[in-house]
């Protein structure tokens, strides 16, 4: 049998609208906003960073775009240093993140 590459097409636009908007979230959070659902866990000294972001607009995107998509706009909003402590990011819908048992609880 063949072994092939997959390659994958998507919305390069998409990606972009996606990004822009976690962005805009983290630089200016909304509590009237229901999603993107932003948390971020650990970064004391010397702890890695794992980044959860709940949102039904990954819908259509599997796990590796999400968590790319997540950690171009982190570049945007952290540090350098702080990007570099991130281990995790993950990307799922209200859904997934109800099958895992997860939720966020606001800081604020």
């Amino acid at each position: 049998m063949p072994i092939g590459r997959l390659h994958k097409s998507y919305d390069e636009g998409l990606r972009q609208r996606l990004k822009q908007s976690l962005v805009d979230e983290w630089r200016n959070p909304h509590s009237d906003t229901l999603q993107p659902l932003i948390a971020e866990e650990g970064g004391g000294p010397g702890q890695p960073i794992h980044l959860y972001i709940i949102w039904d607009e990954w819908a259509y995107l599997d796990a590796q775009d999400r968590s790319e998509i997540i950690m171009d706009a982190y570049q945007e909003v952290s540090s350098p240093e702080k990007v570099l402590e991130v281990t995790l990011a993950m990307g799922m819908t209200r859904e997934e993140a109800e099958r895992m048992g997860l939720r966020i609880e606001s800081v604020e």
